[in-house]
């Protein structure tokens, strides 16, 4: 259902997380110049594609717009739909964790400038949209419940 505000969260998570997929997140430098990066393939060195693959990353990346978009069609079924959007929440903030997780051991290990890029901030953006997806959900179905008791 369109009409809904939590659908367009549900979309905007969705395809900012899609956005996420494609590209770098963060590059790694030093004075010679760019020397990796992490992507949603994993840590890639410059030019030569990837070197380690980072599953947890991936997988938890890839979760993230497949549970959105499931969520929006989960309109009939609200409990369920507020319980799926909680776990994109929580998937979201877990992006954040893991990556600046893998900077901090990556960063002992190499001396390296860090660079953010644009994607590296999507996943907090995420994590604020399925919390106002989650409580518009909720004042969806305390509405439905009143007009129950109504009847």
């Amino acid at each position: 259902m369109i009409q809904r505000i939590q659908t367009l969260f549900l979309l905007a998570i969705a395809l900012l997380s899609g956005l996420m997929l494609t590209g770098e997140i963060i590059e790694m430098v030093n004075g010679t110049g760019t020397l990796f990066n992490i992507s949603f393939l994993g840590l890639g060195e410059n030019g030569d594609g990837v070197i380690q693959r980072l599953w947890p990353l991936t997988v938890i990346m890839a979760l993230v717009p497949l549970l959105a978009l499931a969520a929006i069609f989960l309109y009939k079924k609200r409990p369920l739909q507020m319980r799926v959007t909680m776990f994109v929440l929580l998937l979201s903030l877990g992006t954040l964790i893991l990556g600046a997780f893998y900077i901090i051991m990556f960063d002992r290990k190499i001396d390296v400038t860090v660079i953010w890029k644009f994607r590296a901030v999507i996943p907090l953006v995420s994590a604020i949209l399925a919390w106002l997806a989650h409580r518009s959900i909720m004042k969806d179905d305390l509405k439905v419940r009143s007009y129950d008791r109504l009847r």
